[in-house]
């Protein structure tokens, strides 16, 4: 049985699982007058990609303030998300992750529905939550959610060591996406 619950404080730590996945696709960002849309192109060759938690995301886990909500079947942690308010009146989702073997049940869904509604009982704008180019699978997620893309980063991740290996076209961006709550 698949369940969601939220896990204790700051002082329970739960191990961030680092994703790893068979992308096919690569995203392509356009650019408007209306804003941003997203495209999915198939890659000549599918590759394994590893999608390691991120280290902005570890630390905020830490701040008071964070909520953690973990994804049990049969008692056994399957995957697990984090929240918190951000100046603004947003709730950004710091990180969510399900197990790989465990996909395609619901996981990350009630994970999100459960952050969704601790940002309703907290009165935010919505739903904050920020991925990358290179993981086509928590964009198209995103987007089946009702999420927005609303802005991009290419900086970010710029000068991190992997992505200094990569050629230019290849580097990571940061993609920013909204689901609003309040209307207005």
């Amino acid at each position: 049985m698949l369940y969601v619950k939220k896990l204790g404080d700051g002082s329970a730590v739960v191990p961030p699982a680092a994703d790893m996945a068979l992308v096919g696709e690569e995203v392509l960002v356009r650019i408007s007058r209306l804003g941003f849309s997203l495209t999915y192109l198939p890659s000549p060759n599918a590759q394994w990609r590893n999608f390691p938690p991120s280290p902005y995301a570890s630390a905020m886990m830490q701040l008071s303030g964070t909520v953690r909500f973990g994804a049990f079947l049969d008692d056994a942690l399957i995957g697990a998300a984090a929240i918190r308010v951000i100046p603004g009146g947003w709730a950004e989702i710091l990180d969510i992750r399900v197990d790989a073997a465990s996909r395609r049940i619901g996981a990350g869904k009630a994970m999100l529905g459960a952050c969704q509604s601790w940002a309703e009982n907290h009165q935010t704008s919505g739903l904050k939550l920020i991925t990358t180019d290179q993981n086509p699978g928590m964009c198209q997620f995103c987007e089946h959610e009702g999420f927005r893309l609303q802005g991009m980063d290419r900086m970010a991740l710029a000068m991190t060591e992997q992505e200094r290996s990569k050629p230019l076209v290849q580097r990571a961006c940061e993609l920013i996406f909204y689901k609003q709550l309040k209307k207005g």
